[in-house]
């Protein structure tokens, strides 16, 4: 579809499972949380063409009257599917700019190094009007940032961690210069969902792999996926896949399917850049990931039942994407996430956030476990 200046209309059936007041306060949380004052201010939304099965048209629309109401200036552009390159038609209107607010998927290609020049933008990963007005949407902005701070002080600033799942995960190691050295995106994330990357580099052990491997929202590429339907193990040292074993069959195709995104990229094949666990208590899939595998570990990863890794090439956020589901995270001998539950109440920084956040303590108290995979407990 062409790039175009539209106006955004949600048509009334998108949000009957949701208030007007409540899709209204999700929207004040992403505007207020991540632009602040806005009055006199030209914010373009740029919106993806909601016929592609991600996005609604609810969500940018209920922010773009926000806006108004807030005294900006509003445009609005659609665009269609993720591609490889930057996209002339939103650079122009980037252009003419003072913010930027993406709900949509090329928003999240440049989340760690931007494919446009202009202001510093906002992701939306709340791709409709009932995530925008749910749990995820609505919960204090402001709550989840200084809870994403105080994750990034416990889990970088550790000597030591280790990662475990109930399918047998377990490796270890030192988050080593992670604070100071490993990538951090440049686009401000709503709702926030991950702290920091920890670097792979000082870590060994094994990764048990089973549902898919994914994108990682970076590179568009054909296949997206590989589907393992039995347990693959990754044998990980340092930044390296050291050897990959279970059924033969996937292992040769797990090893194919690297080896083809890497020769289309030009990257390095068996590199692990880092990896990172959800912090979201209220993010729920309640699709089949089977459905879509590629748009369920692109929304899913905020969840704390999900771990993701960033692999296949230098530098985050690589290429192939790995799901461990239900980590348990120990820092210095104490677990912040345990068998997919988020613990803030184990570690002194945390505590003190959700002391100053009483709504995040609440959440963290009934947290949403839903992830889309039914066979898991």
């Amino acid at each position: 579809m062409s790039n175009m200046h539209i106006s955004l209309q949600a048509p009334p059936d998108t949000v009957r499972w949701c208030s007007e007041d409540a899709l209204r306060l999700g929207a004040r949380n992403l505007v207020k949380g991540c632009l602040g004052d806005v009055a006199g201010k030209t914010v373009l939304v740029v919106a993806e063409d909601p016929a592609l099965g991600w996005y609604d048209a609810a969500a940018p629309a209920s922010v773009g009257a926000v806006l108004d109401e807030m005294g900006a200036s509003v445009k609005t552009l659609m665009v269609g599917a993720p591609k490889n390159h930057a996209i002339d038609a939103v650079q122009a209107a980037m252009n003419e700019a003072d913010e930027v607010i993406f709900f949509a998927r090329i928003g999240d290609q440049g989340r760690f190094k931007s494919q446009y020049v202009g202001p510093r933008s906002v992701m939306s990963y709340a791709l409709n009007a009932e995530m925008l007005a749910g749990g995820y949407g609505t919960l204090d902005h402001a709550a989840m940032i200084a809870l994403k701070n105080a994750v990034d002080e416990i889990t970088l600033g550790g000597r030591h961690i280790r990662v475990t799942c109930p399918l047998g995960t377990d490796f270890e190691g030192s988050p080593g210069e992670s604070l100071t050295e490993g990538g951090e995106v440049i686009v401000s994330r709503y709702p926030m969902g991950v702290p920091k990357p920890v670097l792979a580099n000082g870590f060994a052990g094994v990764v048990k792999l089973t549902h898919f491997l994914t994108p990682t929202g970076s590179k568009v590429y054909q296949p997206a996926c590989l589907e393992l339907p039995d347990i693959v193990t990754a044998h990980i040292d340092g930044t390296r896949i050291a050897d990959i074993t279970g059924p033969a069959d996937l292992v040769r195709d797990f090893r194919r399917h690297y080896e083809q995104v890497a020769a289309k990229f030009g990257l390095d094949v068996f590199n692990i850049d880092s990896w990172h666990a959800g912090i979201h208590p209220l993010m729920g899939y309640d699709m089949s990931a089977s459905a879509d595998p590629v748009r369920w570990a692109q929304t899913v990863f905020a969840n704390p039942r999900i771990l993701h890794f960033h692999t296949c090439g230098m530098g985050p956020p690589g290429e192939i994407c790995w799901m461990v589901i239900d980590p348990t995270v120990t820092i210095d001998g104490v677990a912040l996430w345990e068998n997919g539950r988020l613990h803030p109440e184990h570690f002194a920084p945390t505590r003190n956030v959700l002391k100053a956040w009483p709504e995040l303590a609440s959440a963290f108290a009934a947290p949403v476990g839903l992830v889309g995979l039914g066979d898991v407990a």
